[in-house]
């Protein structure tokens, strides 16, 4: 699992997102464009709405249960969906992918859309992304330096260049 942070914001910017809204009560789950070419299904069927079976089956055997687990706890908790998985895709075979999403509730609390994207984390695209150490130790460095902590600083300074970003 990927942590928000500037490593996901970097994977954002560097490849296309699909987005999708799936109707709980009438178990329509609509997308578009990208994430239509990201399942292999047709756009005109990805556009109508389709049963979100269809998608499952599409995700590889060995990651359903984890996912519709996952997708179990967000739409029962309201809680924040994010998971990684992978897309048996019919012409590229298996496509990494990391999917964030939330459902929403009514007022009388019942789940009733869930809204999210997926995206496509090919090696390619996970290789691009920056060292997270990096943005961390950058991070530090300067609430250091903010803060007055120049020995603090120094470390962290050094600790960049260790690893090579300085």
């Amino acid at each position: 699992m990927f942590p928000l942070n500037t490593e996901l914001g970097a994977a954002f910017l560097s490849c296309g997102m699909a987005f999708f809204s799936w109707d709980l009560a009438e178990d329509r789950f609509y997308g578009d464009v990208a994430l239509a070419e990201l399942f292999g299904i047709e756009e005109s069927i990805m556009a109508s709405g389709l049963p979100i079976l269809a998608l499952m089956d599409r995700i590889a055997i060995d990651d359903r249960a984890r996912v519709a687990a996952s997708i179990h706890r967000a739409i029962t908790s309201g809680q924040v969906y994010q998971e990684q998985y992978r897309i048996d895709h019919a012409k590229r075979g298996a496509v990494d992918v990391l999917s964030v999403g939330r459902c929403l509730k009514d007022n009388a609390g019942i789940p009733f859309i869930y809204n999210g994207t997926i995206m496509e984390v090919s090696n390619s695209v996970a290789s691009s992304m920056p060292d997270p150490l990096t943005g961390y130790c950058r991070s530090a460095l300067d609430i250091a330096q903010k803060r007055g902590n120049d020995l603090a600083a120094r470390y962290l300074s050094s600790a960049l260049k260790v690893i090579g970003a300085a």
